[in-house]
């Protein structure tokens, strides 16, 4: 079994591997991003303007999100825990000889226990962040600004791409400082790493004054949040998942009605 100060140092070296490429991609991509003139300016149109460019884009997203984490969990050599990343088992006894009633009993009943605290907790998620999504309509309703919001138009299927995404990607950044200073600490320290990764995006940065963007932006860290609570109580990945992909689909399907209808 690798030394402790062994693990540490190659789980921060995965880690600090992933935020450099974070921040590199965001910011070069910011560059680009801006008219250009030139051989440059004529090589990104036609990048952007090609037909697999979207494919593409999500091809390396996930490779980014998922591939690192999954490649740091098979040859980390220790250095990220399938336990501290919230990969629970769900244990079928029909299908595992090794496994006994008692302890498939009670691995049902810790799961049962957990979407206890996932649904109340995405509840109460929701029903905060419905408020403040409904004032926010109001606002700009009332500044005649009634365009709709980024992402009011997203399907489920890509609110579940989304949220699997972030989740395994939030999971990752917390599971080395876990490691280091312990479940409670860690969690938080982690959401201080996406926060900074986020902090060095100049287009999130700039997405933040912009009335459509914000809200999409805001949600994104408030369910940051809320799945940093949820492992507190539960370490349960899945259960995260399945929590962040409902608040998002629930307030995206609140979003499409008028406005009239949303009181």
């Amino acid at each position: 079994m690798p030394e402790p100060t062994a693990v540490w140092g190659e789980g921060w070296l995965w880690l600090s591997g992933s935020l450099l490429l974070a921040i590199l991609w965001a910011n070069l991509a910011w560059f680009f991003r801006q008219p250009r003139s030139g051989i440059v300016g004529e090589f990104v149109t036609r990048l952007l303007a090609w037909r697999f460019a979207p494919l593409l884009l999500q091809f390396l997203r996930l490779l980014y999100y998922i591939g690192v984490p999954f490649a740091a969990l098979l040859w980390g050599h220790d250095a990220v825990v399938g336990r501290l990343l919230g990969l629970q088992p769900l244990d079928l006894p029909a299908l595992s000889e090794e496994t006994t009633g008692a302890a498939a009993a009670a691995n049902w009943l810790n799961w049962a226990y957990d979407v206890g605290w996932a649904a109340a907790l995405g509840i109460g998620a929701w029903a905060l962040l419905a408020t403040g999504w409904w004032a926010y309509r109001r606002a700009l309703a009332s500044v005649g600004e009634g365009r709709a919001v980024m992402g009011a138009d997203a399907s489920g299927w890509a609110l579940l791409r989304e949220a699997a995404y972030h989740e395994v990607h939030w999971a990752f950044y917390r599971n080395t400082p876990i490691i280091v200073c312990g479940m409670y600490w860690g969690i938080w320290g982690g959401l201080a790493l996406v926060a900074l990764e986020a902090a060095l995006n100049p287009a999130w940065r700039k997405g933040l004054a912009d009335p459509q963007r914000a809200p999409s932006q805001l949600l994104r860290g408030a369910l940051a949040v809320v799945s940093g609570a949820l492992f507190l109580l539960t370490e349960n990945l899945w259960l995260a998942l399945a929590l962040h992909w409902g608040v998002s689909w629930g307030l995206v399907a609140l979003s499409r009605k008028p406005l009239a209808d949303s009181h």
